[in-house]
């Protein structure tokens, strides 16, 4: 049985997971949560009602990051955390910096998204605050030329739809964040690899349509 994975495409955490699976080269198969997620129909199968979630046989698992580590341990080819114990804990800190520090300054701009309650305010010290979190990534994370070095991992699946989902969202709301010069290279790189373009492909176009709809409400 194929790996199942719950989500959604607009969901930077759910195209998080697809990039580890597309990396591990597992065979998995996306639904939609049965009744939206929430619902008394989904929590039949995720008891936390909240997405991702990855089935794996009798396995359920919430959780993003709980999710990927999952997978590096039960398909731990190719690996996806660096060798030693020290290239690891970095690895993983660039990980939950993106969980904890830099997605939830967008996650907080999406009541500003909606034009008739817009406070241009909020706005602007969210957009400054995710310019100062990109420029701690900066410093934190040093390319060479993936974030745990020579091989593409767990720290790096974070980013790309979060990144591009920050593009757009401060575009739509008049203001933008450049990427600091010693990530362009990496996050280039990170776009283009065959695991991560079809998934911020979808992305990309799943993010267009919540715009238009947001901007039509």
């Amino acid at each position: 049985m194929s790996l199942v994975l719950y989500a959604h495409p607009v969901s930077n955490f759910c195209a998080k997971v697809e990039i580890v699976l597309r990396l591990k080269n597992l065979a998995y198969a996306i639904r939609l949560p049965p009744g939206g997620y929430g619902s008394p129909e989904y929590r039949a199968i995720v008891p936390t009602g909240t997405i991702p979630a990855l089935v794996d046989d009798k396995l359920v698992l919430a959780e993003s990051e709980t999710i990927n580590e999952y997978l590096e341990e039960a398909y731990p080819e190719p690996p996806l955390l660096p060798e030693g114990t020290v290239a690891r804990a970095l690895a993983r800190q660039l990980a939950r910096f993106h969980d904890t520090r830099l997605e939830p300054v967008l996650r907080g701009l999406f009541p500003q998204m909606d034009p008739a309650v817009r406070d241009r305010s909020a706005v602007a010290a969210a957009a400054e605050t995710y310019r100062k979190r990109l420029h701690e990534l900066a410093l934190l994370a040093k390319p060479s030329p993936w974030l745990g070095g020579p091989r593409i991992g767990l720290a790096d699946a974070a980013y790309p739809a979060t990144l591009l989902m920050g593009d757009m969202m401060l575009a739509a709301l008049g203001e933008r964040a450049p990427l600091p010069d010693s990530l362009v290279a990496w996050r280039r790189a990170l776009d283009a690899h065959p695991a991560a373009a079809p998934v911020l492909e979808r992305s990309r176009e799943a993010l267009e349509e919540w715009l238009r709809r947001k901007n039509a409400a």
